[in-house]
């Protein structure tokens, strides 16, 4: 039995305008491959056969849109056979593809940072610097005013050859216009430490209020104090012992637990305020409470000068 001999192509395709097919970029043996056509010689018959067959017209353009579907006046674009690269061009290659990809990745990689970044955010460092800045500027200038203050009160001195008008100075004692130092105590008031079971109840943990803080001033105010100043804020006629909130504010400073309440005057009348019983019950409920409340004896306190208001309408009458 003889072997079936392969079916020839029925016109022979010059190279020519053979289909060439472009070979894989990273194929070693891509080079190396051939086209394989069918022996000529031992298709001669056959293709002699074939072609008495395809006198039909429409056989023949079935055959030539299967062996040459290019137009001849597009060979010129055909895509030109894979050569065989050195391994240099290779790896030079790859590592080009790779750097890209990498810069493609960080690139991207950015602009999801960029896109996922809050833009509030550079808004709130900005006005945060600007109160930091406000807020240092004012200190500065209030710290000014006291020296300015202090000068005053030597040259008034010198021009009038005595010391200081009594009067003047215990107004400014009053007034906390003035820097003052002398005896007398200080209370530390603490807000519990909320523990882990304490956390789950956290609206029955009672804190300290302003008005606890207004009720210390005002008993040591009528025990004899002659200055006072929470966690160094001075208190003077004007300033007040408010909440906004859930801050306690010192006029218009916030403070936060432990509260240093400082006051200047006689520390035997000052310190026996916490034994005195008709307070005893006051500060027996703070300490059920579970907050902090302790009383030391200071002989050298040293309190600031109260910020003084801008008075636009007000002046002295003559």
């Amino acid at each position: 039995m003889t072997e079936p001999q392969m079916t020839p192509e029925s016109f022979p395709v010059p190279p020519d305008r053979a289909l060439i097919h472009r070979r894989a970029a990273f194929s070693h043996s891509s080079a190396g491959l051939e086209r394989h056509y069918v022996d000529q010689e031992s298709s001669e018959p056959a293709q002699e056969s074939m072609r008495r067959r395809m006198a039909d017209e429409s056989l023949r353009l079935i055959d030539d849109l299967t062996n040459r579907p290019m137009d001849p006046m597009f060979e010129d674009a055909r895509l030109l056979p894979a050569e065989r690269r050195s391994p240099l061009s290779v790896w030079v290659n790859r590592i080009l593809v790779f750097v890209i990809c990498v810069l493609v990745g960080l690139a991207g990689t950015g602009i999801v940072q960029v896109l996922h970044r809050d833009p509030r955010q550079k808004v709130r460092e900005k006005l945060i610097s600007q109160v930091e800045g406000v807020s240092k500027r004012a200190n500065d200038l209030n710290s000014q005013i006291s020296d300015l203050n202090g000068n005053i009160d030597t040259l008034s001195a010198q021009e009038g050859g005595q010391g200081p008008n009594s009067t003047q100075t215990a107004d400014d004692l009053t007034n906390g216009t003035s820097k003052v130092q002398g005896q007398g105590v200080v209370i530390t008031l603490a807000n519990p430490i909320a523990s882990k079971d304490s956390r789950d109840n956290a609206d029955q943990i009672k804190l300290l209020t302003d008005q606890d803080l207004q009720w210390f001033l005002t008993k040591l105010w009528s025990a004899g104090a002659e200055a006072i100043a929470i966690n160094g804020n001075r208190i003077g006629t004007q300033t007040s012992v408010r909440t906004a909130g859930q801050t306690i504010l010192v006029g218009t400073t916030s403070i936060e637990s432990p509260y240093k309440i400082e006051a200047i005057g006689d520390q035997g009348a000052l310190s026996d305020l916490m034994v005195r019983s008709d307070l005893q019950g006051r500060l027996r409920d703070l300490k059920r409470a579970n907050i902090t409340v302790n009383v030391a004896k200071q002989r050298r306190l040293n309190l600031n000068a109260v910020s003084l208001p801008n008075l636009s309408y007000a002046g002295r009458s003559h």
